[in-house]
């Protein structure tokens, strides 16, 4: 199963194979709306990446350099994770860090790191991701990041998100794939099972639903690209979600 990166709202995607996908595909793409659409569905949005093995954190001790990650690559700190799903730091070893969120690698350190320090404080970072992911944004349930486990297409990368809001048009969704940018940008339409939305995604491809009633698609389009340009993926800052909420307003 597709592992839910409750990560960050806008984003770049890598996540590999099954047989099920003959059963998704061969099945009408029915995405329930909700009873309600969640009053918030931007400031609401799960981001939490859950770390695996293949990915690189950075883990940075406030004042203790010593107690940080090693440099890894260019003498960039980074704390590889090795198949067994730990890093290695300082002083401390080998630590359990698979499946979990930055957040709560950051607790476990620092509850480790209370041998040697009386308040420590640990900013922990993802600097390099190993896994495919892609992302989908806007009005669905449950925005976010999500592991590509297996061939995907974007229907069904939509339906791992729970549903679209009341206020999602169907009809008209975003599918870039590529960097952000007007050329890399294709409609399609979640009522069918024909055009993009058949297409299987690859690493790093975003699928952004706009709102029911928004501006005419070239107009929208072009107010979109600039924004998700200066949006740093996976989101997670205070500006990221203001500026999606602009999306959301347009």
């Amino acid at each position: 199963m597709p592992r839910f990166l409750n990560c960050p709202t806008l984003a770049s995607l890598p996540f590999t194979v099954g047989v099920c996908l003959l059963m998704a595909a061969c099945s009408t793409p029915e995405l329930a709306a909700p009873a309600t659409s969640p009053a918030n569905a931007i400031s609401s949005l799960n981001f939490d990446y859950r770390v695996g093995p293949g990915d690189v954190l950075r883990v940075n001790v406030a004042g203790h350099p010593d107690l940080s990650s090693a440099p890894y690559k260019q003498s960039i700190p980074g704390s590889p994770v090795d198949g067994r799903g730990t890093i290695q730091l300082p002083y401390i070893g080998a630590i359990s860090v698979s499946g979990m969120t930055v957040f709560e690698i950051k607790e476990k350190v620092e509850q480790k790191l209370k041998r040697y320090l009386k308040r420590p404080a640990a900013d922990i970072a993802v600097v390099e991701f190993g896994s495919k992911r892609v992302f989908v944004l806007g009005e669905v349930q449950n925005p976010g990041m999500f592991i590509l486990d297996r061939p995907m297409t974007a229907l069904q990368a939509l339906s791992l998100t729970g549903g679209f809001t009341g206020d999602a048009d169907r009809k008209q969704i975003a599918l870039f794939s590529g960097p952000i940018a007007l050329d890399n940008l294709k409609a399609f339409d979640a009522t069918t099972l024909e055009g993009a939305g058949a297409n299987f995604l690859k690493s790093n491809d975003l699928i952004f639903v706009r709102q029911r009633g928004a501006a005419s698609w070239a107009q929208w389009a072009r107010d979109l690209v600039p924004v998700l340009q200066l949006v740093s993926l996976p989101v997670g800052t205070a500006r990221d979600v203001a500026l999606f909420q602009d999306i959301r307003d347009r």
